[in-house]
């Protein structure tokens, strides 16, 4: 029905989609260079689109449709379904994946449509539209302010800690304050902190968003950088790995007692799955520690202390609206049902 030159290798785009995010023809809407860690992704995607070919015994392909009929486009449209359905089919049963993992897929698939027609001009229609990304049903896990108050407070806690501990803690500490990202808070150097009459404050632009954020540093959190003054560097803390503080966190924690049950549940087409440890258990509190709760705790932290979400989002450097903000805002609120709800049971108790 369609003549060849109308027809267009999917994967050889994809690959021109990555090679233009990587080196700079494509950037982000705010004109920012496509992140690393994105073209990553995108090259992910590209291996999953391959691998998806090969077990099928396909080609995808992408038809120009300028000018086309109405039955052509109806076509177009089915064909398009069949991918999303057979695509995703590939990525849940065969590849195991959960719903978070094929909504970023598919994200990233949305984009090199958008890329194609926005940027290439090339008139493949708007079919990637009618792709419905699986919700995310995920929630943040954070310490609670009581938490993070002993983690700083208790002397006799952290004066226990052998010396590698005790410095996983105040990088722990540091991180649940200010609420930086993993990569910038181990970029963050010593001019970065700038003193403004009697108090300490964190000016830098993030490397992710770009961002500018001006973080005030309370006084045991400037006993952190002094502390590692003469022994950073240039830096103001300690530079470890992601792979070796994500596992001191953990014992940090389990060091601290708080190993009490707390099940890893993913959905997989909206079905809850309970992710299990190596050795078959389910998961405790203290193993879903990572890098990445410092920002999150810092940010809910601040949240139920009261201050406003438009100062908050000043401090983590998120856009108005972003649904990932908004999951912290999640968090923050089912805690204060739950107070609320303690509360009014409370009044109608007999011992109230």
């Amino acid at each position: 029905m369609y003549k060849k030159n109308n027809e267009l290798n999917m994967v050889s785009l994809f690959i021109k989609f990555i090679q233009s995010s990587t080196t700079g023809r494509r950037t982000c809407v705010s004109g920012k260079k496509i992140t690393a860690g994105s073209i990553e992704q995108y090259k992910i995607v590209l291996k999953l689109l391959q691998e998806f070919e090969a077990t099928s015994v396909i080609t995808i392909r992408i038809l120009l449709i300028n000018r086309s009929s109405l039955r052509a486009l109806q076509i177009e449209k089915s064909y398009w379904k069949r991918f999303f359905r057979n695509f995703s089919t590939f990525l849940y049963k065969t590849k195991k994946c959960y719903d978070q993992y094929v909504a970023s897929v598919f994200k990233v698939i949305k984009s090199f449509f958008n890329y194609l027609n926005d940027e290439k001009c090339l008139p493949v229609g708007q079919f990637h539209k009618q792709f419905r990304l699986p919700s995310n049903k995920y929630s943040p896990i954070v310490l609670t302010p009581q938490q993070l108050k002993f983690l700083i407070t208790d002397k006799l806690f952290y004066n226990a800690l052998p010396k590698n501990l005790q410095r996983t803690a105040d990088i722990f500490i540091f991180g649940c304050t200010v609420g930086l990202r993993y990569a910038d808070l181990m970029r963050l150097r010593k001019n970065d902190i700038v003193q403004m009459d009697v108090a300490f404050m964190i000016k830098l632009h993030t490397q992710k968003t770009g961002t500018e954020v001006a973080i005030p540093l309370p006084m045991y959190a400037v006993a952190k950088v002094e502390k590692y003054k003469r022994k950073a560097g240039k830096n103001v803390l300690p530079r470890l790995s992601g792979t070796n503080l994500n596992l001191q966190v953990k014992q940090l924690i389990e060091k601290a007692g708080w190993t009490y049950p707390l099940p890893k549940i993913r959905h997989r087409q909206g079905i809850a799955v309970e992710i299990k440890t190596i050795k078959g258990c389910s998961y405790r509190f203290c193993d879903h520690i990572t890098t990445h709760t410092m920002r999150r705790t810092a940010i809910t932290t601040l949240l139920m202390m009261g201050v406003s979400e438009t100062m908050v989002r000043r401090i983590s450097g998120h856009a108005a609206g972003s649904k990932e903000f908004y999951k912290y805002v999640a968090v923050v609120q089912d805690l204060l049902n739950a107070k609320v709800k303690n509360a009014f049971d409370r009044l109608v108790d007999d011992t109230f």
